[in-house]
């Protein structure tokens, strides 16, 4: 977003006029398009373990505003300069469109409302660097320090708590994990054994006999049929564990015919109650599990480590992989699978822009302000809404990923790209009287809520503190923040604590830019 943000304040240069209309629509798309994608983990969060971790962005929000509020009345900033410190020093470009609404609401002249809303994006500009970059090293180098650990000591205790193995953020593994195999009885330990059993004879190693071959016939087997002398099994799972069934069976044979079944690989949206909130190791136990393997989960764009002991959230978009029966048994249990050719639901999203903007419109006039939530903040809210509706309800309110990428990249570049524009002829003049003393104020906004969350999630909220690095960097909305945790760590597992923060950061945030215009306009 900087550089959409500095490539728009030297066009501005040469004063070409923008039209309200067009950033008011791609800012709306934006809103729309986050909320969306942040919607049913945001509801996640007010239950269970999700508590402590919404408890503590708020609180690193609060602190945010609280010190860009304290800074902005130390340098005696005006509200438009004041929220551009809180929007680029907490990293949050979309606060320039909320604060600049609230500031075009206000009972000023019109020349004097047009400066305050170009001051918004400039001191973004000059403040957003530190924000970003200062988040990075606080976080992966001095936060650290400050705890008195050993990140990377600290992440192997976590991943050996939480049965991880270890595989450096950012690489991928060569290796296939799941394997189909054929294997001809031979043990006499395995005559007259029933199915059952044997799948239950190795505990917390899941395999399945997927197909037998008896003679010539091929069958598919029950959990009572026993096995016999000669008879060819088809096992299905995780390749150590097949291999080590295996052993037990008898030697390896190659039975294309018996090998050669229907299979597939499938994304799919969870959304039941029957599996939403319940670790891994229990779904692996149902019925209805029988013969399918998870490869990877998604939440918020982000991949999540496979644990016994993680869980489910409504919306996670999980890989699955498994023959054709038993998938579409299991994927019918969970959720809904992704569509190859599906399309946005433009009526929902119609309604969605509709809905948000008749939440704006109401106000109360106090003091002679106008205090409404306005547009911006119905349309994140209708956003938010119609994202956990889709997760509740698949076949509702669909859109797809790369729809709601673009409507989030496009529509907050060329948004913050034509505030630059607008912003530009007004750059000189302002960083002449404010330039040093925004740059210094923006220090301290950024490290100031990050100092103050790292002490309370870790002494107050007795969070991990792996987990508390990468919670903090989800507050914050720095991913880049958390990938270096990720990668000074050595572990994937800073992950975990980042999900919950970075909803509710998103959308206070946002909200903020209108606070902090109002509570210094008043």
């Amino acid at each position: 977003m900087t550089g959409a943000l500095f490539a728009g304040l030297l066009v501005g240069q040469l004063d070409i006029l923008v039209a309200g209309v067009t950033k008011a629509v791609l800012y709306l798309l934006f809103l729309l398009g986050n909320g969306y994608s942040i919607g049913p983990q945001f509801f996640r969060s007010l239950k269970g373990e999700g508590i402590r971790y919404l408890t503590l962005a708020v609180f690193q929000c609060v602190a945010g505003l609280i010190g860009a509020v304290v800074m902005a009345r130390l340098l005696h900033l005006d509200v438009g300069l004041a929220a551009g410190l809180l929007s680029g020093a907490l990293t949050q470009s979309p606060a320039i469109g909320t604060a600049s609404e609230t500031i075009s609401a206000l009972p000023l002249p019109e020349a004097q409302r047009t400066l305050l809303v170009a001051h918004v994006a400039i001191a973004d500009a000059l403040t957003y660097l530190f924000g970003t970059a200062g988040t990075i090293w606080f976080l992966s180098l001095f936060a650290p320090k400050m705890l008195r650990i050993n990140l990377a000591g600290e992440a192997k205790k976590l991943e050996a708590e939480l049965h991880i193995d270890g595989l450096r953020s950012g690489l991928l593994s060569t290796y296939t994990p799941f394997a189909l195999r054929a294997y001809c009885v031979r043990s006499p330990k395995l005559t007259g054994q029933q199915v059952h059993d044997f799948e239950a004879a190795f505990p917390g190693k899941r395999f399945y006999v997927e197909q037998l071959r008896r003679g010539s016939q091929i069958m598919d087997p029950t959990d009572k049929m026993t096995l016999a002398q000669g008879d060819v099994l088809a096992l299905s799972g995780r390749r150590a564990v097949v291999m080590e069934a295996g052993q037990t069976v008898g030697e390896e044979v190659d039975d294309r015919e018996l090998l050669d079944m229907p299979g597939m690989a499938k994304t799919v949206t969870v959304a039941s109650k029957a599996v939403i909130g319940k670790p891994l190791e229990e779904l692996a136990q149902l019925r209805e599990a029988r013969g399918v393997y998870l490869r990877r989960i998604r939440r918020l764009g982000l991949e999540i480590p496979i644990l016994p002991g993680t869980t489910l959230n409504r919306g996670d978009e999980v890989d699955l992989l498994g023959t054709e029966a038993a998938m579409k048994r299991f994927i019918g249990m969970i959720g809904m699978p992704h569509k190859s050719d599906a399309a946005t639901d433009l009526a929902a999203v119609g309604i969605a822009i509709f809905v948000g903007g008749m939440i704006g419109v109401p106000f109360l006039v106090v003091h002679g302000f106008r205090l409404s939530l306005g547009t911006a903040v119905g349309a994140l809210v209708m956003g938010i809404l119609l994202g956990w509706l889709h997760a509740v309800r698949p076949t509702f309110g669909r859109i797809p990923e790369a729809a709601s990428s673009l409507m989030i990249s496009l529509g907050l570049a060329a948004f913050v790209g034509m505030n630059g524009m607008q912003a530009g002829t007004h750059f000189i003049g302002a960083f002449k009287a404010q330039g040093v003393p925004l740059l210094l104020g923006g220090v301290v906004v950024t490290l100031f809520p990050l100092v103050c969350s790292v002490f309370f999630g870790r002494y107050v909220l007795k969070l991990n503190p792996v987990l508390l690095l990468g919670a903090c960097a989800g507050a914050q909305t720095v991913t880049a923040a958390m990938a270096e945790v990720q990668e000074k760590s050595g572990s994937r597992t800073p992950v975990l604590g980042y999900t919950v923060p970075y909803a509710i950061g998103n959308i206070l945030l946002t909200i903020w830019g209108s606070i902090i215009v109002t509570l210094l306009a008043s």
